[in-house]
């Protein structure tokens, strides 16, 4: 039987915080090579309950919470950030010490996340191969595909799988591993978490890829244009079978677009659980469209328990929307934020994402929409913009960030902005609304 290590590196960076954070496409990995009578070992870097560890941070009652960490010293290009900059994860030597204890993998993929995270994978890279030096080290995720020619610079990583998980058939044709992964999502089975010792929440998909084609989002080229989605019968046998029939209380969806075509997606999934009288915590870190919001899914999401629901809106100013993708107007966000609070919904118990940071992007303007959120009663989330390569805002994006994805990072990117002063007075502005709700 051919074995297979997957590993989730640790994280390079000024900040970091376990918000439902799991690495998903692994997951749905092991869980197709498994089917496949593949051997799978697991090693999660962020995996907060590692047994490894001597003590555990404590969690909030969703189950989020902040990783283990030591101060590092800061890459040179992003050197005059003056703030520190850690290693989030299992410390290097646990780490090494426990992948001593293993057999021997035919060969090792590792993950990968935020483009700026790489110097994590150059770590456990040069650790693997000093203890494996004759298995190939394969590096996938979306590291890996969007930044592909600097990912074949790391020379302790053996070949690249740039693209879904099925960009991994090649590699297994290569390395006479028997498996192949077929990329469509509805056939995938539900994520692997049996290699954690503890678990607090699960994140899970309905669907994979995104209808939309929003400027700032890679969305489109991470899923080679495609959408695809199981039905919700599958998705609630999923869910009843990871948390123990509601053992484990928090679900995190993970979805790009988890409202989209609600009739025959998530309103018969929550209408199932509330039927079934089985309650969750179910969170949503990567927003929601706010357009396909009507009475009855308000009314569905605050009875089956959606906790602080977040939407994108990104901006209220017409022509940010209009270069974006035009996903929703004013009168369509302002409209769905009355659904909640017609549902149930009081004020300051949902989201509104806004972007903040895009080059460009007028100062006033980024006021003006946080009053709109505001005067909803919907809580400001200022998500500060990075720039992603093979988006249509890449273009405008100068060379110093194409060729060095550390600057990439949405800290020291922000921190350049000629505005900067004024960013941080919006966000004490936004801070001071949020606490007023």
């Amino acid at each position: 039987m051919k074995k297979i290590l997957l590993v989730n590196p640790p994280v390079y960076d000024f900040a970091a915080y376990d918000l439902w954070a799991k690495p998903l496409g692994l997951l749905y990995l092991s869980s197709l090579l498994k089917q496949q009578n593949i051997n799978v070992m697991f090693f999660d870097y962020t995996d907060r309950h590692s047994p490894l560890l001597s003590r555990e941070e404590k969690s909030n009652k969703y189950g989020c919470g902040h990783y283990i960490r030591e101060e590092i010293q800061k890459p040179e290009v992003i050197k005059n950030i003056k703030r520190k900059f850690y290693r989030f994860g299992i410390p290097s030597d646990i780490a090494e010490k426990a992948f001593r204890q293993i057999d021997t993998p035919d060969i090792i993929i590792i993950n990968s996340i935020m483009t700026y995270w790489y110097p994590g994978i150059k770590e456990i890279a040069a650790i693997l191969k000093s203890i494996f030096p004759n298995t190939p080290r394969i590096l996938g995720g979306i590291y890996a595909t969007l930044c592909e020619e600097h990912a074949k610079s790391l020379e302790d990583i053996t070949d690249i799988a740039s693209g879904s998980l099925s960009s991994l058939n090649k590699i297994f044709a290569k390395y006479n591993i028997p498996a192949s992964i077929n990329n469509e999502f509805n056939y995938f089975p539900a994520p692997d978490y049996s290699f954690y010792n503890k678990l607090e929440y699960i994140a899970i998909r309905m669907s994979l890829g995104c209808p939309f084609n929003c400027t700032y989002c890679a969305q489109k080229y991470l899923n080679n244009k495609s959408y695809t989605s199981k039905t919700s019968d599958i998705i609630a046998d999923e869910i009843y079978n990871l948390t123990g029939n509601g053992n484990i209380k928090n679900i995190a969806f993970y979805d790009d677009a988890l409202l989209y075509k609600p009739n025959t997606g998530i309103k018969p999934l929550l209408k199932q659980f509330i039927r079934d009288h089985n309650f969750f915590h179910f969170h949503t870190p990567n927003g929601l469209h706010a357009k396909f919001l009507d009475l009855e899914l308000a009314e569905l999401m605050f009875n089956a328990k959606f906790i602080n629901p977040r939407f994108s809106l990104e901006s209220s100013d017409y022509k940010e929307q209009k270069n974006s993708d035009s996903k929703i107007s004013n009168t369509e966000f302002a409209k769905s934020m009355k659904y909640l609070n017609a549902a149930g919904y009081k004020q300051g118990e949902y989201t509104a994402y806004l972007l903040i940071g895009i080059p460009g992007q007028n100062i006033s303007a980024i006021k003006d929409s946080i009053h709109f959120v505001n005067d909803l009663g919907a809580k400001i989330s200022l998500s500060e913009y990075t720039p992603i390569p093979h988006t249509k805002n890449w273009d405008n994006i100068n060379n110093t960030y194409t060729e060095e994805p550390l600057c990439q990072n949405n800290t020291y990117f922000i921190s350049q902005s000629k505005e900067y002063d004024k960013i941080l007075d919006i966000k004490k502005l936004a801070k001071d609304l949020n606490n007023k709700l």
